[in-house]
């Protein structure tokens, strides 16, 4: 079966670490303010920033990959996943940020997909793509069957079980 994952708010505790590094509360919602688009130029240019997050969950299986919306260096997406010995991490696939995933996870043929975006995850699910969704700050307002808290293969493969369509 091939399970991808994305990154941020999955794997890392993104909107946490954003939160510490422009001291701001942790976002409930995700913005398209303009700030929001100011600071991810900024973090665009800053390595150690990627290099240093949070880790949020560890997969305890091996995924097929990762497929991310981020403005950086993929290599640097890689080295990041390599520094906690991430399972997976030699298939990472990005897009640019605010750029539909849809496309790469069919090329990808994803059998489930797990993102903490509720507009990707809606996406997914509309597209044929089973998709769960991580819980983070952001998503708590949405009420799904298909929520997950932590990357483990048996609760992912009963939901997939049970949810899929």
């Amino acid at each position: 079966m091939n399970i991808y994952l994305d990154i941020d708010d999955v794997i890392f505790d993104w909107h946490k670490d954003y939160a510490k590094r422009f001291n701001c509360s942790v976002p409930k919602r995700w913005s398209t303010a303009k700030i929001m688009k100011d600071r991810l130029k900024i973090l665009s240019e800053e390595k150690e920033f990627w290099m240093n997050l949070t880790l949020k969950n560890r997969p305890n299986f091996i995924p097929a990959g990762f497929v991310s919306a981020r403005g950086i260096s993929k290599k640097w997406t890689i080295e990041s996943l390599q520094k906690y010995k991430i399972p997976g991490r030699s298939n990472v696939h990005q897009v640019a940020w605010g750029k539909s995933k849809i496309e790469i996870l069919k090329e990808l043929n994803c059998d489930v997909f797990v993102d903490d975006k509720y507009v990707t995850f809606k996406e997914c699910n509309k597209n044929g793509i089973f998709c769960l969704l991580m819980d983070a700050p952001h998503n708590q307002h949405i009420k799904t069957p298909y929520r997950i808290y932590t990357l483990d293969i048996s609760n992912i493969l009963l939901l997939w079980r049970k949810l899929r369509k």
